[in-house]
């Protein structure tokens, strides 16, 4: 009698642990799917609201002020795909030349990192220390950008580096490839519903939306991962396996973002990752290097499609550089580890006013440079 007890405890047990397991995991696809969603919105909504850049990119503009273009636009729409788009677009109709489409994308580069610090700003968090997890992986692909952008501006403003060599890969390899028909997964699981709030909607309104639903999602997303996993000790071993390795986790953030033509939607789950503490920065910072390279692939894609020598070597400037912050910065990323921890401990004493403050002086900055210079 107690083994047919046991035995029937056993099967509802087995029952309610499946169900449990089902639960979890619709629930962790409807969240990465509201948050992929949530960050969609902002950016197109975003982008539509963002003035016109086509006067702007027709002016004889110096270095800074395109870095500043690049930058600004970027900061507003929140994609550095979508403004590659554009200089690519610009670039293959000869409306400007690859030294200033080089330094454009430096700009976009730069700006692309105000995705990770507006989550990181808005991401539930019951204690200082932990808020300041999330902080810093917004603040390491800033700094990483800014170091990378030194870097490219002075090759490329003395030795015209980056320009000269993507004409040259650019016009071997026209023609010799075929317009490929990659699709875009994100457009294509979110494009559907978000068409539906831009028929006669008010974009601020779809602005505000878009920033409801991303708060919500990042109020429960890390918890939902924990829960999937078994829990936060289970959860930590378990990416531990995956990011034992700074070059397997490098490959592991190119990967996942040219599949997602987002770095913005893959160093944005960071943010809730380490706010849990599931991960620390140390083992962050290969993957938003290697998300970084990744963003090349929807820029390729529309190059290709666009097919134009000029467009294509846009596509392979972006690559470059972004390969070369990796080769740089790769073996190095305990140093930009402590940069960041310096930065964020020791000088600006983080809490969620200054990191406020810190995104409007990101946005202000290259608005400045534009107006004065």
């Amino acid at each position: 009698m107690k083994k047919e007890v046991t035995k029937k405890q056993a099967q509802e047990f087995q029952k309610q642990s499946y169900k449990i397991k089902v639960y979890n995991w619709a629930r962790l696809i409807s969240l990465i799917y509201l948050f992929v969603f949530a960050i969609e919105l902002i950016k197109k909504a975003s982008f539509s609201l963002a003035p016109k850049i086509n006067a702007l990119l027709l002016m004889n503009l110096s270095p800074i002020k395109s870095v500043s273009i690049g930058w600004l636009t970027t900061s507003f729409v929140q994609s550095s795909g979508a403004v590659g788009s554009i200089v690519a677009t610009f670039a293959g109709e000869n409306l400007i030349n690859l030294q200033t489409v080089v330094y454009i994308l430096v700009g976009a580069s730069i700006g692309t990192t105000i995705t990770a610090l507006i989550i990181s700003l808005i991401t539930y968090s019951k204690k200082k220390r932990d808020f300041r997890h999330g902080f810093e992986i917004g603040l390491a692909c800033s700094i990483y950008g800014i170091f990378l952008a030194a870097i490219v501006l002075s090759l490329e403003y003395f030795f015209k580096f980056f320009s000269k060599i993507s004409l040259i890969v650019a016009t071997k390899i026209h023609g010799e490839i075929s317009i490929l028909r990659i699709p875009n997964l994100i457009e294509t699981i979110t494009d559907s519903v978000i068409n539906l709030f831009f028929e006669d909607s008010s974009k601020i309104l779809i602005l505000a939306l878009g920033f409801i639903i991303l708060i919500f999602t990042l109020r429960f997303l890390g918890k939902s991962i924990i829960a999937l996993l078994g829990g936060e000790q289970k959860t930590r071993n378990k990416i531990n396996k995956y990011f034992h390795s700074k070059y397997k986790t490098y490959l592991i953030g190119f990967l996942l973002t040219a599949v997602v033509f987002s770095s913005s939607i893959t160093i944005g789950l960071l943010v809730p990752l380490a706010v849990s503490r599931l991960i620390n920065l140390k083992k962050a910072i290969p993957f938003i290097l290697g998300a970084s390279l990744g963003t090349f692939s929807d820029l390729f894609l529309i190059s290709i499609i666009i097919g134009k020598v000029n467009a294509i070597a846009t596509a392979v400037s972006f690559f470059m550089f972004a390969l070369i912050g990796g080769i740089i910065f790769l073996p190095n990323s305990n140093l930009l580890f402590k940069i960041t921890k310096y930065v964020s401990k020791k000088i600006m004493h983080i809490s969620r006013k200054k990191v406020f403050l810190i995104l409007l002086i990101f946005i202000l900055t290259p608005l400045a440079i534009i107006l004065l210079f």
